[in-house]
């Protein structure tokens, strides 16, 4: 979740590391209180997403280039029809969601709106 949280608005390093820890906690409570049907679509399809993740950054070598192989996986997964396109889209939502829930986030994206001018 932490790879498709949006880069803006830019957070300090603490910020970003309290955001990211509450935005994967909400998220997954969301996904353990939705039915059960859901839960096990997600789970079956994360674990073979997760397996995946490992092997392709295997042998990758330095970060830059396993971030690189990854967001090419994902952006393949994204355009994949049936349960895997539909838990990535779920995934997506839920976390740009509760990204944009977060009250640091919420803070720098009010102190970023231009002043309007309003006629009386």
């Amino acid at each position: 979740m932490a790879t498709i949280m949006p880069l803006w608005p830019l957070l300090d390093v603490d910020e970003k590391a309290a955001v990211t820890t509450e935005v994967v906690r909400s998220v997954t409570r969301a996904i353990a209180t939705a039915p059960f049907h859901i839960r096990l679509a997600v789970k079956s399809v994360s674990m073979i997403i997760g397996l995946c993740i490992v092997l392709i950054s295997a042998g990758a070598g330095d970060p830059l280039a396993r971030t690189f192989r990854v967001d090419r996986f994902y952006g393949l997964l994204q355009k994949m029809p049936g349960p895997t396109g539909s838990v990535i889209r779920l995934y997506r939502s839920m976390t740009l969601l509760a990204f944009y829930e977060q009250a640091p986030v919420a803070a720098k994206l009010l102190a970023a709106q231009p002043a309007h001018n309003s006629k009386v």
